[in-house]
């Protein structure tokens, strides 16, 4: 009984090291204009500060021709 609590508690203490904080998602490797454009809206409805990515579509502008 002892050796299982003691398993549990460092298991416990192993998995709490890692990355701290928010981990950010990479774009989407399919449809990454419009996986980018809901993001944009849906920040925007939650009234959520918005990606340096979501000028463009703010503003209606173009990186490619």
């Amino acid at each position: 009984m002892k050796r299982t609590i003691l398993i549990l508690a460092a298991l416990t203490l192993v998995c709490a090291c890692g990355i701290r904080g928010d981990l950010e998602r990479p774009d989407p490797l399919w449809d990454r204009e419009g996986a980018i454009r809901r993001e944009c809206q849906q920040q925007a409805e939650r009234n959520q500060p918005q990606d340096a990515r979501c000028a463009q579509y703010e503003t209606g502008a173009q990186t490619n021709p």
